[in-house]
């Protein structure tokens, strides 16, 4: 994998990506061979779920408040991949964070990160959608064209990745031990 590849937007064009749905496009990442080994999901949370971010493509202002986001992570390459970003997809770990998190916020909106190690990631995440559909049953977004990253034995399990106390998988950390993981 050429690292410098993944600056080209063509390279961002070319990988399967669905707006609203980025615990979906990080497991497509992960599952293929578009990003090389050692690799993470970085699940970007609070207690609140109320995370705000600069530099989102789905921003009509900075910042945009997620309940939560996701973004792949390169250990041993110390970058973050985030098909989201609106200004590159690979960054450094360390220039991402001042990018993304780049103004001091209330305690309400600070990231945690919970790190699960790609492998583990793709052996235990379980999602139906079901999050992502109205009181009436119907997609509050474009569901992804791919069949969802459903497991029948794990249930649907998203809410508890995104439950920072639940030891499911991987480590919950801030941006200090994000910076320092190395899987």
């Amino acid at each position: 994998m050429n690292l410098a590849a993944m600056q080209d937007p063509a390279w961002r064009r070319s990988q399967r990506h669905q707006p609203f749905f980025c615990e979906e496009n990080v497991w497509q990442l992960l599952r293929g061979e578009a990003l090389p080994r050692p690799a993470a999901a970085v699940f970007i949370t609070n207690a609140d779920r109320t995370v705000a971010m600069w530099g989102q493509r789905a921003a009509t202002v900075d910042p945009i408040v997620w309940d939560y986001h996701v973004v792949a992570l390169l250990p041993a390459h110390g970058l973050i991949v985030d098909l989201d970003d609106r200004v590159r997809v690979a960054w450094p770990t360390a220039d991402w964070l001042r990018h993304a998190f780049a103004e001091p916020v209330a305690p309400q909106f600070e990231p945690r990160f919970r790190i699960v190690p790609a492998d583990e990631f793709l052996a235990v995440f379980s999602s139906h959608r079901s999050h992502m559909r109205d009181e009436r049953g119907r997609p509050r977004r474009p569901f992804p064209d791919w069949p969802a990253p459903w497991q029948q034995e794990r249930g649907m399990n998203l809410l508890r990745f995104l439950d920072l106390d639940d030891p499911i998988a991987g480590v919950v950390t801030d941006a200090d031990g994000l910076r320092r993981w190395r899987g």
